[in-house]
Formats: structure tokens, sequence, C-alpha cells
């Protein structure tokens, strides 16, 4: 069964491997401002490159705020390490090599299986947002079914500052049903 992240319940765990960063554990040693991570589809997708050159670009108004990034994906090392060297990602964390089946399953992530884009693997997980709090409990969700709608980094530090400061979590809400 396949998790539905819900606003103000523990993060699943997340703890792997980065290209120049070495281990991240999503449980340990989050700053003041928590953890935002973007769930990636790898190396051979364009909307992927983009939005992570984006967020490498400005990982300084993340740290301003107290919160750490890492962008992670099902990519092994060696093509994390040339998707780093091809986009000169210099700062942001790069996780590798996570498993898509786990993954999906605990974030609750859409999978493309056998996408016809050239050098895509045969499956991979699609893009998602999720901030979470230092207390590593779910402060914000945005789960994509496909890869062309990330979020720019300006609406996305906006919508954290907003839940932080001034409104609760949202999507907890029980339908009654």
């Amino acid at each position: 069964m396949i998790a539905r992240l819900v606003p103000g319940i523990e993060a699943p765990s997340l703890r792997c491997e980065t290209v120049s960063h070495g281990l991240f554990d999503l449980a340990v040693d989050a700053p003041e401002g928590g953890t935002f991570i973007a769930f990636h589809r790898g190396r051979h997708c364009k909307w992927t490159r983009n939005a992570l050159k984006e967020l490498d670009d400005r990982i300084g108004d993340f740290a301003i705020r107290g919160i750490r990034l890492i962008a992670a994906s099902a990519d092994g090392r060696a093509e994390t390490e040339r998707l780093k060297e091809d986009m000169q990602l210099i700062r942001l964390p790069l996780a590798y090599s996570l498993d898509v089946a786990a993954i999906a399953e605990a974030f609750g992530l859409y999978v493309t299986r056998a996408s016809s884009e050239p050098e895509a693997p045969a499956l991979n997980f699609e893009p998602a947002q999720i901030w979470v709090k230092q207390d590593n409990v779910i402060g914000a969700v945005a789960i994509q079914s496909g890869p062309n709608l990330w979020a720019d980094v300006t609406n996305t530090l906006r919508g954290i500052e907003n839940t932080m400061k001034k409104f609760p979590e949202r999507g907890a809400g029980e339908t009654g049903k």
C-alpha cells in the first residue's frame, strides 16, 4: 500500500549516500528551518536538470532561512556524478541509488516504468518536493505525476515561510467518510 503523506505526521525514514556530502539522514541534525527534499527523476530528464540547477543556484536562500536541502533520485552514483558535473551543481547535496519501490511506497511518489525518453532508466519516480520540519514532522508536500510541474524556488520558499510563520499545515483534515 502506498503511503499518503499528511502534514503533521512523522516523516518516513530517509538515509542515503550523497555525492560529495557523505551520508544523509533526515532524522539527524536538522536545522531550525527543517529539511527540503527534492525527489527527482534523474539525469535523463531536462525538467530535473533545470530544477536542480535553480536549487543549487539558490541554496543560500534556503540557508538564510535555516533550511537544509537534499535532492534525491534512483540514479546510480556514476549517473549522479555525471549530473553534478554536467550541470555544475556545486552546493546541492545529491543523493543517489534510492530504491524506487521503497521510496515510492514510503513517500507516496508516482513511478514511471519504461519511459520513452533517451537514457531513461527502466523505472524512476516522478518529482516531489517535501518540507520536513526540524522535529521530523511533515510540514508541506507537493507530489507530481509528471516531470513538468516543478514549483519555482521563489514560490517554494514563500510556501515554506508562510507555513512556518503564518499558517498551520494544510491537508491534514478528515473528509468524514
